[in-house]
């Protein structure tokens, strides 16, 4: 039997590595850092690959494993639920951006009406 919770669970737990690792940027600021301490400070870009820590589907795919694992629950269900939300991450990142945009949009908005009324 299929849990409510354990699915939203696992729908967190992708919201949560698309925005770490897709929107937020902390990656490759990570990346740069280690390259960085690496070389002693000679190089800090951060164009290499650190999978699966810079690949959104890894991290959600792993993380998820790795919660389920923990829970107990470490079906197939379970696994198969976490391969189709791994299939809409990208789904995922245009809506949390969509829903930026909007939410900005929005404020302008608000504000043009507030500042064109003179209050």
């Amino acid at each position: 039997m299929i849990s409510c919770t354990v699915l939203i669970n696992l729908l967190l737990i992708a919201f949560i590595c698309v925005f770490i690792v897709d929107i937020s940027g902390a990656i490759d600021s990570l990346k740069s850092a280690i390259k960085w301490v690496i070389t002693k400070g000679v190089m800090k870009d951060s164009n290499y690959t650190l999978k699966p820590f810079d690949c959104s589907l890894c991290c959600t795919f792993w993380a998820s494993l790795i919660y389920l694992l923990v829970i107990g629950q470490l079906t197939i269900p379970y696994i198969t639920c976490t391969c189709v939300i791994c299939c809409f991450l990208g789904f995922f990142k245009s809506a949390i951006l969509l829903l930026e945009d909007m939410l900005i949009k929005m404020i302008q908005l608000v504000y043009k009406y507030f500042i064109d009324k003179n209050i």
